[in-house]
């Protein structure tokens, strides 16, 4: 098996394969997350951010306008950091999964009641899954 060339600093260069995986990962994330913030904004629609009834967008996920605005804004962080390469822009968003799923987590062990969220144990998993690949992205980049 032959070796990998070495860099002028020594050191061994990384896979242009590898790097673009990542950043598909993070670019099919964002679109992800834009696409929950129209469907859900079609949904719930623009008005109250305080707590809402018990909805569900795509007969799973809960869903308010409140969420809608956090999801928009992470799928145009994590569209962006793809986009222009800025992997570091992806950590901060694996602590702010890590945040949603414990409020979820919290919220629903303790009943939900006046969450403005309004996130269910659908919401939990799917966080965590999307900390664990923004993690995953930004240690391996």
């Amino acid at each position: 098996m032959p070796s990998m060339p070495m860099a002028r600093d020594g050191t061994t260069p990384r896979s242009p394969h590898g790097l673009r995986g990542r950043r598909l990962v993070v670019l099919t994330l964002g679109v992800v997350y834009l696409a929950f913030a129209v469907i859900g904004l079609a949904i719930v629609g623009w008005h109250d951010f305080g707590y809402e009834e018990p909805v569900r967008m795509l007969g799973f996920l809960g869903v308010s306008t409140l969420l809608c605005v956090v999801h928009a804004l992470v799928g145009v962080v994590l569209t962006l950091s793809a986009l222009r390469r800025a992997a570091a822009l992806v950590a901060p968003l694996a602590l702010a999964f890590v945040a949603m799923a414990v409020f979820g987590a919290v919220a629903n062990t303790f009943g939900g009641n006046g969450d403005p969220l309004n996130l269910n144990w659908w919401n939990v998993f799917l966080y965590a899954g999307s900390a664990v690949a923004c993690g995953y992205v930004s240690t391996a980049e």
